[in-house]
């Protein structure tokens, strides 16, 4: 779509750009004092709570852990309602390129009665309101506090948690699937479209379904597959209620989702995409890696950035055995692997017998 972003706005969401890069620069100051403290791997203890106290009880004394820990806490607050003041006057001119973009091959179902799950009315990320506070934050959301903000970070080709394009990630998890002949792939939790696009790439042929919670994010998915000519099947379903029929579908794939969802809502998607699966169908994760997957250091580090930036189900889903869950569930041939340096993305994948 096509819009001009006034200064303002394009001041603002620079900024809040600019703090993931300062922030990046407050880490090694941290760890420097980490060290000289001698908490070594060998040293911090299993249990995140233990090496939580043996971290925090060192850094608190360190400036650039308050500052850090400042930044971080202004960014939690502010960075939605500075993408809606940022999209605010623009508003009106989009309205009839969104109203075109409706027009097209993808259709949308909406269920005016549907109730979401109570966990998806926890303000996940910190967004005031949740994901439909603002009927167009589908478009927000995708393409400002995601495309946009994300475009400004510098990120080293294949360093760190990330490639330099992030959208690739998704690709890259896409072409973990072991087949390229699937008929019909159920996506859940598809957000605005962006690993969805990814599949249509990978898998032209495909039909794909593709649920969300957030009836605005489907409306931005919507715009985005009718932009580029494609036909997708969206519908506002819970993913471990999918409304769709036994044995219909080749592949359930999913992209970061999962890390937002409790334990048993895990556990019940992963029932719920046994069912949909046709027998030989394959399921296939993308998400961050375990913190087993990661230093002891590493893995408080996240575990405290979740905590406070919004992301209350961070731990669970992090520790949790997802090849076992697979198993339980009835696949077979269940792995848990992780691609580029820094295991991002993880990957979860098993078969329906």
């Amino acid at each position: 779509m096509k819009y001009v972003m006034p200064q303002a706005g394009r001041a603002a969401l620079d900024f809040l750009a600019s703090l993931s890069t300062v922030g990046r620069d407050l880490t090694a100051p941290q760890e420097s004092a980490l060290d000289k403290a001698g908490l070594s791997e060998d040293k911090l203890a299993d249990d995140l709570g233990a090496r939580a106290q043996q971290i925090e009880g060192v850094l608190a004394d360190v400036p650039a852990w308050r500052v850090a820990n400042l930044m971080g806490e202004w960014h939690a607050v502010h960075h939605g309602p500075l993408a809606v003041e940022a999209f605010t006057p623009i508003a009106d001119a989009l309205k009839p390129q969104f109203a075109r973009a409706q027009q097209g091959p993808t259709t949308l179902t909406a269920d005016p009665d549907f109730t979401p799950p109570k966990y998806w009315l926890y303000p996940i990320h910190r967004t005031a309101g949740g994901w439909d506070a603002h009927e167009d934050f589908g478009f927000i959301h995708g393409e400002f506090l995601q495309r946009y903000i994300l475009s400004k970070i510098p990120r080293p080709p294949a360093a760190g948690n990330a490639p330099a394009d992030l959208y690739e990630q998704r690709r890259l998890v896409a072409e973990e699937a072991p087949r390229l002949d699937y008929h019909d792939i159920f996506e859940i939790g598809c957000s605005s479209g962006p690993y969805t696009l990814k599949l249509a790439q990978v898998f032209p042929q495909a039909q794909i379904t593709a649920c969300d919670i957030s009836h605005a994010q489907l409306l931005q998915a919507q715009r985005n597959a009718n932009a580029a000519g494609l036909s997708w099947r969206l519908i506002q379903a819970d993913g471990a209620a999918s409304t769709l029929s036994d044995a219909s579908q080749d592949l359930v794939t999913s992209y970061i989702v999962l890390h937002e969802l409790p334990v048993e809502a895990i556990r019940d998607i992963v029932r719920e995409a046994f069912r949909v699966l046709r027998p030989g169908g394959d399921l296939l994760f993308g998400d961050v890696a375990p913190y087993r997957a990661m230093t002891k250091r590493a893995a408080w580090r996240t575990d405290y950035l979740a905590t406070y930036g919004g992301e209350p189900f961070w731990r669970g889903a992090s520790t949790l055995d997802m090849a076992a869950v697979l198993t339980e569930a009835g696949f077979v041939d269940t792995k848990s692997y992780g691609l580029q340096p820094g295991n991002y993305p993880w990957v979860t994948y098993g078969r329906k017998p």
